[in-house]
This record gives structure tokens, C-alpha cells and sequence, in this order.
């Protein structure tokens, strides 16, 4: 994160080669546009939210007909940011953070302010190429998973503590 958001070329080059690479992998270019945006959202949140944008990264894997990125920080976690909204000061459960963070119109900060709509236009453009979203904070994760014999799956459950913010999604053609 650091890199990218020194420089604006950096992450052309970079969004550029995950839209390239994505194509050669079988994607459509939609697709691959879908990506992008994605991990530009997700990348955004890092610098908006985690408090801690120095210890961001962006990883991706591309293999014939599929696509894995990761985005992920050592921030102050989506509790922790939430807490800093007066409407969630008392919110105590990572888990219940996560969920509400992946809502609309949920942020760190007040509704007024006209944050927290970034999540579902993601959600939207990855729900069918997406074969997993897998979102952890704190010691709960937050996962989106679909088959193929039916609509996305989503569960949330408790892990052992993670500091900051993980996002892991896996596409395929």
C-alpha cells in the first residue's frame, strides 16, 4: 500500500497487469474491470479506515480460468473503526462488525456523511464470477461461498484473533 499510494503509476501498472493477466486466464474484460474496482474499493477502506495504511498489501494469483487476490492491513480492525461511529460505540462483537460493515450505508463514519456504500457494488460485481469472499477481522470471519448448484452461502463464525482487516476472494470462470 505503501508504494501504490505514492505514486499513481504504481497502481496503474499494477491494475493494468490484473486486468491483463485475468483475460489471459479466460476471464472477459468486464471481468477483469470487476476486479479492479474491487481492489481499488478494498484498498480505499485500508486507507480510510485501518489507521494503519503502512501495513496494507494487495496480492493476487492468476492460473488458467482463475483468480485469487487478497487486500488485507494490521489496522485498527472493522470494530474498532465502527466503535468510532456514535451509533456503534457499544458495539462489543467482531463478528456482528463484520456483518454490519458488509451492509450498506455502515461506516466508521455518521450516515450523514454519506460513507459505507462502497461494499455492495463489490458485492454485486463479483456475485458470479466469485466462488469465495472470505472477510476476517478480529476473531471472527465472515464468509461467502457458492456452488455450483445453488445461490452464495454466507456464514460467519470465530476464528483465533487477527489483528487489522483480511479480505480473500477467489474467482473462476
Amino acid at each position: 500500500m505503501t508504494a501504490i499510494s505514492a505514486s499513481d503509476t504504481v497502481w496503474i501498472d499494477a491494475a493494468n497487469r490484473i486486468k491483463r493477466l485475468s483475460v489471459e486466464a479466460g476471464f472477459s474484460v468486464d471481468h477483469s474491470g470487476k476486479f479492479v474496482a474491487a481492489i481499488a474499493e478494498l484498498m480505499g477502506n485500508i486507507l480510510d479506515h485501518s489507521q494503519r495504511p503502512e501495513t496494507g498489501y494487495v496480492a493476487f494469483h492468476v492460473e488458467p480460468r482463475k483468480l485469487e487476490f487478497v487486500v488485507a492491513d494490521r489496522g485498527i480492525g472493522v470494530l474498532s473503526s465502527l466503535n468510532s461511529n456514535p451509533e456503534y460505540t457499544k458495539l462489543a462483537d467482531h463478528g456482528r462488525a463484520i456483518e454490519l460493515a458488509l451492509s450498506e450505508g455502515i461506516s466508521r463514519y455518521p450516515r450523514e456523511e454519506g460513507h459505507g456504500f462502497g461494499f455492495r457494488p463489490l458485492f454485486v460485481g463479483l456475485a458470479n464470477i466469485a466462488r469465495s469472499l472470505r472477510f476476517r477481522s478480529g476473531d471472527h470471519c465472515r464468509e461467502v461461498a457458492r456452488h455450483s448448484d445453488g445461490p452464495p452461502q454466507s456464514r460467519t463464525y470465530e476464528l483465533a484473533a487477527l489483528n487489522g482487516f483480511f479480505c480473500a476472494v477467489t474467482c473462476e470462470v
